[in-house]
């Protein structure tokens, strides 16, 4: 099975699941050449976010942009 979006908002965070796991994908211009921070859904975080959308997982994707160098980096180069 392949990655399937699941949600996005252009620029601020992309969500995806594959095989039952949620990736969540925030993607960051600076520092140069910009990045995609991410991470993968602990089984409370994707049963709030089944339960309440994308509002259970904003201090996360906040967290993700300040706190970046504490996740997965994927370089855009």
């Amino acid at each position: 099975m392949s990655k399937k979006l699941i949600e996005k908002k252009e620029w601020q965070y992309y969500l995806y699941e594959d095989e039952n796991v949620y990736e969540l994908k925030v993607p960051l211009p600076k520092p140069a050449p910009g990045f995609d921070v991410l991470y993968l859904l602990s089984n409370e975080e994707k049963e709030a976010y089944l339960t309440n959308g994308i509002q259970s997982l904003i201090e996360r994707i906040k967290d993700m942009k300040e706190n970046h160098s504490n996740y997965k980096l994927q370089s855009w180069r």
